[in-house]
């Protein structure tokens, strides 16, 4: 009997949770739907551009033939930046990868089948096609060319509460890694691209493709975070950036063009300016009343300076990822043709920046008006297993100052903006590497984009 009671719960819940999770998923026929908004999206251009450059997700050629030439004559930060990166044992020519046919990320990592391996091999695949763009040596090529094969040859999709986070992480790696091989000399097999970019559309766009409504400008996950008292998951900006990239390496307009879209009306509601007036806008799918805009800002009330993020009062380092994204988008969007770092991006990119930096360097006191004067410099461990999220171990400082060298090159080296609090952060700890032990979706940044000067 006591059996019984303990079983009915759960398969409510059980039942809950596949409802909730189900609504999640776009059906094939929603994916390009257009948006409602509540505020004036970014003024930035969305359409794709008339001719893709590639390689051009993140990185271009040039650039990666400048860094070649700085290592090679043992030019710094790229050389320490460049040994720091092989350091890695994903490096290791020994190293294979662990597809899944099926990949499942539950919260509190309940199930974890396959969740670290995916984004392991995926981060592996970049670093290899990073190691092999500078030095030419085939075996990294080759390495690179194993990862991407041996799983597209292999997954078929994500299941789970955290499936559309895992699966935005991983994609924002592969696409990287297959741009950067796909247009090498490498040795990537016409069969192989073709397998890749059915992975792309089989196992990681129906679900990152259509970004979130809710939570945190992310993703609400709905009845099942509620009753596990899991937070709600940063997931909307790096699910953009990885369906942006997809698109360059399928050269889908119409995605390329949804996904921007869908970017330009979340920045003006992640990043404050003075400039929006007294409140922040309202993110889509939130309520636009005031304390419905409170309680979406972690009852964050008021906003006497530019740069307060949406997730300020919730912890930096979910801070970090969300401008990292940005960056991210910010880099592919100028190497396709359309500088997003001279529009409005740029002007709140720099202001959050600088107004986290600075409390992180010591410079700024925390004001008592700011989060109740008490900021989540580190992420509470109790909240998840730490095997779930190994990031809940690192403070700000380390989390922050792996996504810093991309904007402050746009920024500061390009277009010479004062930005003394970020340089001085990054400059401590260099070279940027992961960040934490179990990769997400950012990665050597000193290395490719440390004052890379076009």
């Amino acid at each position: 009997m006591a059996s019984t009671s303990f079983l009915v719960p759960v398969l409510l819940l059980s039942i809950l949770f596949l409802c909730a999770h189900g609504a999640a998923y776009p059906e094939v026929g929603e994916r390009h739907r257009p948006e409602k908004t509540h505020h004036r999206p970014l003024p930035v251009p969305t359409h794709a551009p008339k001719r893709w450059v590639h390689p051009g997700v993140f990185v271009h050629q040039s650039q990666l033939d400048y860094v070649s030439h700085k290592v090679a004559k043992g030019a710094q930060p790229w050389t320490d930046a460049f040994d720091s990166m092989l350091k890695y044992n994903y490096s290791s020519p020994t190293r294979t990868a662990q597809p899944y046919k099926v990949v499942q990320c539950g919260p509190t990592s309940t199930p974890n089948i396959g969740c670290y391996q995916e984004r392991e091999d995926s981060m592996a695949a970049y670093m290899n096609a990073l190691a092999y763009s500078v030095t030419k040596e085939e075996p990294y090529a080759k390495k690179a060319i194993h990862y991407m094969d041996s799983w597209s040859s292999t997954i078929k999709g994500h299941n789970n509460s955290n499936a559309p986070l895992q699966a935005a992480w991983s994609a924002a790696n592969w696409v990287r890694a297959g741009e950067i091989m796909r247009y090498s000399r490498g040795g990537w097999t016409v069969n192989g691209v073709k397998a890749f970019e059915d992975m792309l559309r089989r196992a990681y766009l129906p679900i990152i493709v259509d970004g979130d409504v809710k939570n945190n400008g992310n993703w609400d996950l709905g009845i099942s975070a509620s009753i596990l008292l899991i937070p709600p998951i940063n997931l909307n900006p790096v699910m953009m950036e990885a369906s942006i990239g997809a698109a360059v390496f399928l050269e889908d307009r119409a995605l390329y063009t949804a996904s921007m879209s869908k970017f330009a009306d979340r920045v003006p509601a992640y990043i404050y300016l003075i400039s929006d007036g007294p409140l922040p806008v309202p993110g889509r799918g939130i309520g636009t009343t005031k304390d419905a805009i409170i309680k979406y800002w972690f009852n964050q009330a008021t906003f006497p300076i530019s740069g307060i993020t949406q997730e300020t009062c919730r912890d930096f380092a979910h801070v970090s990822y969300g401008i990292s994204s940005m960056a991210h988008v910010a880099e592919t969007s100028r190497i396709q043709g359309e500088n997003l770092w001279r529009t409005e991006l740029g002007t709140r990119v720099a202001a959050a920046l600088e107004l986290h930096a600075s409390f992180e360097t010591g410079d700024r006191e925390i004001p008592e008006w700011l989060c109740n004067g008490t900021i989540g410099r580190s992420l509470d461990p109790g909240m998840l297993a730490r095997d779930s999220f190994p990031l809940f171990s690192f403070t700000f400082g380390v989390l922050i100052s792996v996504v810093l060298e991309t904007p402050y090159n746009a920024l500061a080296n390009r277009m010479h903006q004062r930005m003394p609090f970020t340089k001085r952060l990054f400059l401590k700890q260099r070279p940027a590497e992961i960040g934490e032990p179990n990769p997400l979706f950012i990665g050597f940044e000193t290395l490719t984009n440390a004052d890379i000067p076009f």
